[in-house]
């Protein structure tokens, strides 16, 4: 049935070089395997009734500094882009609750945020979508995150 989810990412200055190369690693990791084409092919007939390769959700992750957040007053928001039946979810995450972090911690605590946000959205928009089954999305996104944490994916 085909894609239904494109996901990219904006990721600031860590602090130090190696700070960065870490979250760039983890979040890299955790976005290469939430817009995995075998993963989302092989659930979409579960989502979607009609056949057709357009997204429906579009995921940006932004994890910037508190400081960059704060100046320019930036916030996570979500648009519904009814003629194209496409939610684009835009979260904002505060990259200093992470940087310092081991890399498994980061991982998990980014999963995480990541995974309620979306469900909270998923849950509020559910009844926008013509041909996507938000609700069933949820339990196995859960499960795609699940084994994210786990570190359960090669690295590419």
């Amino acid at each position: 049935m085909g894609l239904f989810l494109k996901l990219n990412y904006e990721l600031h200055y860590a602090g130090t070089k190696s700070k960065s190369e870490v979250t760039q690693k983890v979040v890299g990791y955790i976005a290469d395997n939430l817009r995995d084409m075998a993963w989302q092919e092989s659930i979409s007939n579960q989502l979607r009734k009609a056949e057709g390769h357009h997204t429906t959700l579009g995921i940006i992750l932004r994890l910037f500094d508190i400081k960059d957040i704060e100046k320019g007053k930036l916030k996570s928001y979500t648009r519904y882009m009814k003629n194209d039946d496409k939610l684009i979810i835009d979260q904002m995450l505060v990259l200093n609750e992470y940087a310092d972090l081991p890399e498994d911690e980061m991982r998990k605590k980014i999963c995480d945020d990541v995974f309620d946000y979306l469900k909270m959205i998923l849950e509020k928009r559910k009844d926008r979508f013509l041909d996507f089954d938000a609700i069933a999305f949820i339990p196995l996104l859960k499960e795609r995150i699940k084994k994210i944490k786990e570190n359960k994916f090669p690295f590419d």
